[in-house]
């Protein structure tokens, strides 16, 4: 019997949760835990929650969440894709038909174009299985270990416990900082006090001039044994500036008679190590208090409209740039496109011409996003080019921050 796939709504949660469990925990214990989960994610919305049935048993499923993402300080609409699982009993299976997360990997990719989003969005479990459908990693994270006593000292007034009437400023100093960001995602005032209320299972600081002024950066930490030391993880922070940053350096510093060291995921393009009493990031063991360093990747996006993603994008005002570009997409066809930039927009329209510029949809993505530039995919063999000036024009896609994102999902 074919698979059935549909989109559930309230009276379907519980199953959901289930479904969930049944992919993901570790016994059954754990299903009042999934259940509640379902429910606790203020973001998902009934008809946002997918389950792939076969026999009357659930099988697998996955989330498509409505969201905002900023790129290059425009806004478009983002699919957030979460909990792609299938059921412990029905993985790798034979059956003659694709596999259960593949099935809902191409429905759940329906759904964001039936809902007009310009990209779909996801953190994965592993990469290589979604670069099959067009995905490819937008952001790089750097996870530091910083022990606490070679932070810098300095002051940190204005950094204090959250309260309750900082509540609305903090979500709009949050919207004025990702609105300058790469590919981060907006956070509603409702899911806001859901991480709020997240926070208390450690402490949520924060950067404020004064009771009523504006707020300048947040800390959300949480105690980790690691060994025998006491560390603090940073869960989530966010800083309007350096001198913000620095605020915060000068906090966690001022805690090192209770804490070892502190953790926590910065952008790549933030040469954190330079900030400290101790710059060095050892290429060799040593005994002295250092910086520790661990990259990761996080985000893997697939763009689903290129021109209304283009022409959302704030470019650099003197920049002129005219290319030809195919995308050659995971399901087989190539989208071809010209792009001309100049007056710091992009004008995209479909084009029979041969391309200048030519990749596959998960490399186009890093481009497109600014994870690396075009000139980069060419010289690293991701990608094709035969009219190099054109290609050095689409550089001026990865002009500014790198993509770096604050929400997870």
């Amino acid at each position: 019997m074919a698979m059935e796939l549909r989109w559930v709504g309230e009276d379907e949660l519980d199953r959901v949760g289930e479904t969930r469990t049944r992919c993901y925990a570790h016994g059954s214990k754990d299903l009042e835990g999934y259940k509640q989960g379902v429910r606790a994610d203020v973001r998902g919305k009934p008809g946002d929650f997918l389950l792939a049935v076969r026999n009357g048993e659930a099988v697998g499923t996955a989330t498509s969440l409505s969201m905002t993402m900023w790129v290059r300080g425009g806004a478009v609409t983002c699919q957030g894709v979460a909990w792609v699982g299938t059921v412990k009993t029905h993985r790798r299976r034979v059956s003659g038909e694709d596999g259960v997360a593949t099935q809902v990997m191409r429905e759940t990719l329906r759904k964001a174009r039936e809902r007009g989003q310009v990209i779909s969005a996801l953190m994965p479990f592993r990469a290589s299985f979604y670069e099959h459908f067009g995905y490819g990693l937008v952001e790089q994270r750097n996870e530091w270990t910083l022990p606490l006593a070679v932070l810098p000292h300095g002051p940190f007034e204005g950094i204090r416990f959250y309260d309750p009437r900082d509540l609305s400023e903090l979500v709009a100093f949050h919207q004025r900082v990702i609105e300058q960001g790469q590919c981060d995602i907006e956070r509603s005032h409702e899911a806001w006090a859901a991480t709020i209320a997240r926070a208390e299972s450690g402490f949520l600081f924060i950067d404020r001039a004064g009771n009523d002024g504006p707020v300048r950066g947040f800390l959300w930490l949480e105690h980790e044994k690691l060994g025998t030391k006491d560390h603090l993880r940073v869960i989530q922070n966010n800083y309007a500036d350096l001198d913000a940053l620095k605020r915060q350096l000068h906090f966690l510093a001022s805690l090192r008679d209770q804490y070892s060291a502190v953790v926590g995921a910065f952008p790549p393009d933030l040469p954190l190590n330079w900030l400290l009493r101790e710059t060095q990031v050892p290429h060799r063991p040593v005994n002295h208090g250092h910086a520790e360093l661990r990259p990761h990747t996080r985000m893997q996006v697939r763009i689903l409209d290129h021109k209304r993603f283009l022409e959302a994008l704030k470019l650099p005002a003197e920049a002129k740039a005219k290319a030809v570009v195919a995308v050659h997409e995971s399901d087989g066809l190539a989208t071809t496109f010209s792009v001309d930039v100049a007056g710091g927009r992009a004008a995209v329209s479909p084009t029979l011409g041969t391309a200048d510029f030519s990749c596959t949809d998960r490399v186009w993505a890093a481009v497109a996003c600014g994870q690396f530039s075009a000139t980069e995919a060419v010289h690293t063999g991701l990608a094709q080019c035969s009219d190099l000036k054109s290609c050095v024009g689409l550089d001026v896609l990865s002009h500014g921050p790198l993509p770096f994102c604050h929400e997870y999902f």
